[in-house]
């Protein structure tokens, strides 16, 4: 891959900032965990790959349906379903209290995840240049690119909107420091899959496990959490085959 000398001082810049210390002396001790997690792998990116960021590009797409891709995703190290909810809930208790359902996506990637990443921003796009893609996080970068009417949808509450936007998030926090990307093959398993990966952090942040006893069906889910009725049929029916929801007689009643 041939670079020009400015493009290789730009790269090289964008890589020296993203080494600079994120201070957690004064964070709650949840928060030093979440933040030792998205942090750790900052620095093992060696300078002679830094170079091939500029070839991975994730993004949502506007004809695809979120758990129903038909495009295979860049080719990234496995992750569990249980891990990635894991990590989704460690995301949720760093902004939210845990007895809150709906998820504050844009007030998060807006205003509050430059309190953890120094020199992070969102970079809302016209259609013009964004064409189909929905959203993109541009490895070696700080940002994500939302398109406009994706950015005003997802403030206005939008599900799919919303969905997306926490889609290119689990991409920024899971994925942006990838340095060689390749499309995943049939060969694969779907769990080394950046899309599913995103899609599964996704779900999971818009709908809690630790919520599942306080609704009655999906579109109750939809309504409260603030997504598309179809997701939210997705990750009921996921809960239910993962055994998270609790037995009768221990359901929670409101009354």
């Amino acid at each position: 891959m041939q670079l020009t000398t400015d493009e290789l001082k730009v790269l090289r810049k964008a890589a020296d900032r993203t080494r600079q210390v994120v201070k957690i002396e004064k964070l709650p001790e949840d928060q030093r965990e979440l933040v030792a997690a998205f942090a750790r792998r900052l620095n093992e990116v060696p300078p002679h790959l830094i170079a091939q960021l500029k070839k991975t590009i994730l993004k949502s797409v506007s004809e695809e349906q979120p758990f129903f891709r038909q495009r295979r995703g860049i080719f990234v190290p496995p992750m569990s379903t249980d891990a990635i909810r894991s990590f989704a809930e460690k995301v949720r208790s760093a902004f939210l209290q845990p007895d809150k359902l709906q998820f504050p996506i844009m007030d998060v990637i807006e205003f509050r995840l430059g309190m953890i990443f120094d020199g992070f921003y969102i970079d809302v796009r016209d259609k013009e240049s964004m064409g189909e893609d929905e959203g993109r996080v541009i490895g070696g970068t700080k940002g994500i690119a939302l398109r406009e009417d994706i950015y005003v949808g997802a403030w206005n509450g939008n599900g799919r909107d919303r969905f997306t936007a926490c889609h290119e998030l689990g991409h920024f926090l899971m994925h942006r420091t990838i340095t060689m990307a390749r499309t995943r093959e049939d060969s694969d398993k779907i769990f080394c899959d950046a899309e599913w990966q995103a899609d599964t952090f996704a779900g999971t942040l818009l709908f809690s496990p630790r919520h599942v006893g306080r609704f009655t069906d999906p579109d109750d889910v939809a309504h409260n959490c603030g997504m598309t009725g179809a997701a939210a049929k997705v990750m009921w029916s996921k809960y239910l085959a993962e055994g998270r929801f609790p037995r009768a007689a221990e359901m929670p009643r409101f009354f």
